[in-house]
């Protein structure tokens, strides 16, 4: 696939990466190391992170900082931002780039906070955790490195055209939905945050993008969950060669929505092959629903005792 992403000198940038050990994620990460960015990788497994930190040392020189940080746990969450703000001044680019698939629920379907996986994990966490690092961005908006423009990225996936906002059975185990819906409402749901941010943001000279890393192999193959039939390995092993992108395609669009000069001349958009796309479902339009997911989200937060 023709992408391509153009190189520049990150040096005194900050950058925080969710989910940053393996796949997409990691790739994103090396690529901001390899620019010179001072990275912090943000994962809930210490020794897959130490691990991804040593390899991203060996091929680019510049060894990531970790932390631990479990989405699936507020207070994890939220001790993750008091530690990151104890050791940041600044944080130029926000990338929230965990994210999960359940393919079965919990034992009661939800987890400890009492919340579906998918929407805890996907975006409920991952709100706490921007809007409570936003003064670190906004620090890094007044005090421009190279005149870069602070960002946010946010991953997101074509799924969301089949997404829709769904306050049902987010915190009841007997409302939740088949695998795919609850997945792809997530992702309609990131979709809209960034969105948001984009308007609430603009003012302050920070931008925030929901990005698109196309469909990667590793991210089909690497869970165990899956049950392939074998009748359709070989299909599969086709479309992987023809359509599917790899690792590092699947980075170059985080990549360039978080360093470009392009992405910095807007805000709340989606992107997609490291170009401006439309995104997939029109729900996005809609200002009161959009608005009602952000209410609804701080209002979760406020009831759990955690005050955005």
């Amino acid at each position: 696939m023709p992408l391509k992403v153009e190189k520049k000198d990150l040096s005194g940038l900050t950058v925080l990466i969710t989910g940053a050990n393996v796949g997409i994620g990691l790739e994103t990460a090396r690529m901001l190391c390899e620019m010179g960015a001072q990275v912090t990788i943000a994962c809930r497994n210490a020794q897959k992170a130490e691990a991804a930190a040593d390899d991203i040392k060996k091929t680019t020189g510049n060894r990531p900082d970790t932390a631990l940080l479990d989405l699936s746990i507020l207070e994890s969450t939220a001790d993750f931002v008091k530690g990151y703000i104890a050791k940041h001044q600044r944080l130029d680019i926000l990338i929230n780039n965990a994210g999960v698939f359940t393919t079965e629920k919990a034992p009661d379907g939800l987890t400890q906070d009492g919340f579906e996986t998918d929407f805890q994990v996907n975006h409920l966490s991952h709100f706490l955790l921007t809007v409570r690092l936003l003064p670190l961005i906004e620090f890094a908006a007044k005090n421009k490195i190279n005149d870069f423009t602070p960002r946010i990225v946010v991953l997101g996936s074509t799924a969301a055209q089949f997404g829709k906002i769904d306050y049902t059975y987010l915190q009841n185990a007997d409302n939740i939905p088949q695998i795919f819906n609850r997945y792809a409402n997530s992702k309609l749901m990131n979709g809209m945050f960034a969105k948001k941010l984009g308007e609430k943001l603009e003012d302050d000279g920070i931008v925030a993008h929901v990005v698109h890393p196309g469909y990667v192999a590793s991210e089909i193959y690497s869970k165990p969950d899956y049950k392939i039939p074998k009748f359709l390995i070989g299909v599969i092993g086709f479309l992987v060669n023809t359509t599917f992108r790899t690792n590092v395609q699947g980075a170059m669009t985080s990549v360039h929505v978080a360093i470009s000069d392009d992405a910095a001349k807007s805000t709340g958009k989606y992107w997609d092959a490291c170009k401006i796309a439309t995104f997939p479902n029109k729900a996005i339009e809609d200002d009161r629903i959009v608005n009602e997911l952000w209410n609804k989200s701080e209002q979760y937060l406020k009831e759990k005792g955690f005050e955005v």
